[in-house]
């Protein structure tokens, strides 16, 4: 067994990460790739997390022991059948956790790496490096008012960032419906590999989001540099956007849109809000729809949008035209810019 940072986890020749923490801390964030074979589920490691601040930690581990010496043969048979691989075990923060399946794999004759500081070693390099990130490729922005499909748009093109996929919400009040929000930790882990990744593209391509997406920030490195890109504007008729949205949001429970109108019905005003109400409540959902979006949405964005200068228009008829467009469009500004001519284009 050899402990080494996470860093240098990443010079290994081919690294498989083993996660030995509980499931609810692997869901909250993990290394990419890794393998979660927990030693205790979430209510054992509860248990054995109070046993330690109420009793003491020789009865923490004590019980420890005990509730993971079930599990910790099944761990190492699956461990021992990962082949041509370099070992890498970690759990929350370097301790008995995963020093006891990574002895246990040593004595077998198996070669593993431990992480020292487990996954605080992973966070700990995530942060360091988003926070001093620097973009190299020129940025691009799409923007438009809701449901213009700028999303759509972005998983078409392989240079782009999906931050709402990412954070697991559309980014706006009624953006939670039928998704799952990811952890702040989760979401920067992600758009820091994600912007590795692409760092050395010519161009890279975001969609234009307030600081927040959902209850989670965008870190202020990253969006500076975002909100200093050149924007294009989505231009889609209301008909089409009415239809992107009915289909984005196609699972929904009533009684959360009914909750959330009422969230919001100090904006909207009750004449508005009984009105959207009923129309849900008949399952008239266009006309719910165009109500939300003419009496709620574009005011709500319409100045800010106005505000920005645009390098294009491009008007979203179909998902696949719409984002050969803005292809297009990116590459003829960036080979412009490359070289030394400020131009202004407009596609429409």
């Amino acid at each position: 067994m050899k402990d080494i940072y996470y860093e240098e986890s990443l010079n290994l020749r081919n690294p498989v990460y083993i996660d030995v923490r509980s499931p609810l801390e692997f869901e909250e964030d993990h290394i990419p790739g890794a393998l979660n074979l927990p030693i205790f589920d979430n209510e054992e490691r509860k248990e054995v997390g109070t046993l330690y601040k109420m009793v003491g930690r020789d009865q923490a581990v004590l019980r420890g022991t005990e509730i993971g010496g079930k599990r910790i043969g099944n761990i190492i048979n699956k461990i021992s059948e990962l082949k041509g691989y370099d070992i890498v075990i970690y759990c929350a923060r370097g301790g008995m956790r995963s020093a006891s399946v990574s002895s246990l794999l040593s004595a077998l004759g198996i070669e593993t790496y431990r992480i020292i500081d487990g996954y605080k070693s992973y966070r700990r390099y995530v942060n360091s490096n988003l926070s001093n990130l620097k973009i190299k490729p020129a940025i691009y922005m799409l923007q438009g008012l809701t449901g213009s499909g700028k999303t759509d748009i972005l998983k078409e093109l392989n240079f782009s960032v999906d931050l709402e996929g990412m954070a697991g919400h559309r980014s706006s009040v009624f953006g939670g419906i039928g998704l799952r929000q990811n952890s702040q930790k989760y979401f920067e882990g992600q758009l820091f590999w994600k912007l590795t990744d692409l760092n050395n593209n010519p161009y890279i391509l975001f969609e234009a989001e307030s600081r927040k997406v959902g209850n989670l920030h965008i870190p202020d490195n990253i969006f500076s540099q975002m909100r200093a890109g050149d924007f294009i504007l989505i231009k889609t008729p209301l008909e089409r956007r009415i239809d992107i949205i009915k289909k984005e949001y196609s699972s929904f429970r009533i009684e959360e849109i009914i909750s959330i109108v009422n969230s919001i019905r100090g904006k909207l005003g009750n004449a508005k809000s009984n009105a959207l109400i009923e129309l849900i409540e008949n399952s008239r959902i266009d006309e719910f729809i165009e109500i939300l979006l003419k009496e709620y949405y574009d005011p709500l964005y319409m100045h800010s949008i106005k505000k920005l200068n645009y390098i294009a228009e491009i008007e979203n008829r179909n998902t696949k035209d719409a984002a050969e467009e803005v292809v297009l469009c990116i590459d003829k500004h960036y080979k412009k810019l490359q070289s030394g001519n400020n131009f202004q284009l407009k596609y429409v």
